[in-house]
Order: structure tokens, then C-alpha cells, then sequence
């Protein structure tokens, strides 16, 4: 486990922030590219979140760190019950601070993800809550919160499935993990 976390120093403190939505619609067409069906597990949700555990570490499983809090976002279609049981099934698999929200119209993303996922990860970067961000996301739009929070001294470390990987977001991150291989594909 301790290859996902390369630079960390004594006492480093870790915040994740996954962009859900946008990781389990990449990791659905790869599987629909292997011709594997989508079915639904206890750690994927098509169009909504895929997880492994071995992403999950415990405050105690990581050494030299703590990870004081997961945050996910996505989106779904549904009503506020709906809604209520994604963020339910994703503090099942430990993330502390879910965002669901409501899919509206036709529209595959929601882009309340992305700015909610900046919107947080840019403030407990400038209150200094982190020394280390761990971003799990893909998109190119994502360099320039990379490159904010980075000139507020922390690292950022992105994990993402490399072939939705945006070469630039890759380069701007201090460190990268292709999460492909965890996730099974």
C-alpha cells in the first residue's frame, strides 16, 4: 500500500477528494471496451462511483500519515430518497463527506462536481488542513486548482485510470498513481 503514497514525510496530513462521477463513467467504458458487462457490486455504481478497498486506507495503514478525511462527489438521477442512499452506500465504504447530487436533464455530468470538488479542496488547502492532497480525477480542468494549491505548499498527488488521464493534470501533479490495476481493469 505504501507505493500509493510516495513523499510522505512524519505526520503528513492527507485529504482525498474523488471526483465519483467522473471515475466510475471512465471505468464503465473500459469495462463496455473489454466487453464486460456493467453490473452493479458492492464497490461499483454505473455512472456514479467505483471503489476498491485497497483505496481505502485506515488512518492506522499508512505510514507516516494520516488521512483525516475522504470527500466524494458525484451525481445521480433520482429523488432526495435516491440520493439519501448513494451518500448512505458511500459511507458505507468510508468516505466521510459524500456529495450526491440531483442529475438534471440529459446532461451525462453535473458540473455541481467539479465545482464543489475545488470549491473544497481550494479551502482546507488555504487553511493549511492538509499537507498532502490526494485528488483522484482525470479531467484537464482540473490543473488549475492543482497548480493553486500546490503555490500553498502542498503536494498533490492524483490517481486516475491512465487512459482517461489528461496528460496535462498529469504533469502538473507531484506524483501520480494509475489506479487501473486496483480497480481491475
Amino acid at each position: 500500500m505504501t507505493e500509493l503514497y510516495p513523499f510522505i514525510t512524519e505526520a503528513a496530513r492527507a485529504m482525498m477528494f474523488v471526483d465519483g462521477e467522473n471515475l466510475a463513467m471512465r471505468y464503465g467504458a473500459m469495462l463496455k471496451e473489454a466487453g464486460k458487462p456493467l453490473v452493479a457490486t458492492p464497490w461499483y455504481r454505473p455512472d456514479v462511483m467505483v471503489w476498491a478497498q485497497a483505496l481505502s486506507p485506515d488512518a492506522n495503514s499508512l505510514p507516516g500519515t494520516r488521512i483525516l478525511r475522504k470527500h466524494c462527489y458525484t451525481s445521480a438521477a433520482g429523488d432526495d430518497v435516491a440520493l439519501a442512499e448513494i451518500a448512505d452506500w458511500l459511507k458505507e465504504r468510508r468516505f466521510e463527506a459524500p456529495r450526491v447530487f440531483k442529475k438534471e436533464g440529459t446532461s451525462k455530468r453535473s458540473k455541481q462536481v467539479d465545482i464543489s470538488l475545488c470549491t473544497d479542496m481550494l479551502l482546507h488547502g488555504f487553511r493549511r488542513h492538509y499537507d498532502i492532497a490526494v485528488l483522484v480525477a482525470g479531467d484537464g480542468d482540473y490543473v488549475p486548482l492543482v497548480r493553486a494549491v500546490k503555490s500553498e505548499g502542498a503536494r498533490v498527488h492524483v490517481w486516475f485510470v491512465m487512459n482517461g488521464l489528461s496528460p496535462k493534470l498529469r504533469r502538473e501533479a507531484d506524483y501520480f498513481v494509475d489506479i487501473g490495476p486496483i480497480l481491475g481493469i
